[in-house]
């Protein structure tokens, strides 16, 4: 008994299967150029059979095309040209000829990148000539202990291979720190007269 439940269901499936085999399918195209099918040839048309055995190919052969720039259909160059557009950082603090006052001598210097930044960039800060730490996605940059006196300072916008992509103009600033040398005193002459 186990074995009869198996047993009908593969003849099932045999008989279904043959069944389908028999259909006859006609395709047919119409007045606009659409592709019609049907399991009876229609009346006044020029119906075609289909060979069920082989898969129809819907829409025609794929076809190859000649494309100058790939990249600008997918959009790939229009991505690169908006990072490569003229970029261009500036230096906001200290402003040029300013004057600040801090006896620690810490210096925070903020910068901004027009048009847009790019998604990964890098800063750096020269400071008098020497390049400071660099800063990864930033545009604060805080130096301490700096002495007092006049300074020469400019960012660079670096790409993260080390390219760089833009510099801010050189801005001169002035740092005042109260000396830890008192002030000599002034010891009066006496008055000869």
């Amino acid at each position: 008994m186990k074995n009869a439940c198996p047993l009908w269901a593969l003849g099932l499936v045999l008989l279904t299967s043959t069944a389908a085999q028999a259909t006859k399918i006609y395709s047919w195209t119409d007045s606009k150029g659409v592709v019609h099918y049907t399991d009876a040839p229609p009346p006044g048309q020029q119906a075609k059979e289909v060979d069920l055995r082989v898969a129809p190919l819907i829409g025609g052969a794929p076809r190859s095309v000649q494309v100058d720039n790939f990249n600008s259909l997918t959009g790939v160059d229009a991505k690169k040209e908006e990072e490569a557009a003229k970029l261009a950082i500036e230096l906001l603090s200290p402003e040029q000829g300013s004057t600040l006052r801090d006896n620690t001598g810490n210096v925070v210097f903020q910068g901004q990148i027009s048009p847009k930044p790019p998604t990964q960039y890098d800063v750096r800060l020269t400071l008098d000539g020497k390049a400071a730490p660099i800063v990864s996605n930033g545009l604060a940059i805080r130096v301490e202990n700096l002495d007092r006196g006049a300074h020469e300072a400019q960012l660079e916008l670096l790409a993260k291979d080390g390219t760089i992509l833009a510099k801010s103009r050189v801005v001169t600033f002035y740092l005042h720190r109260a000396s830890i040398n008192p002030a000599p005193k002034v010891t009066p002459l006496p008055n000869k007269g």
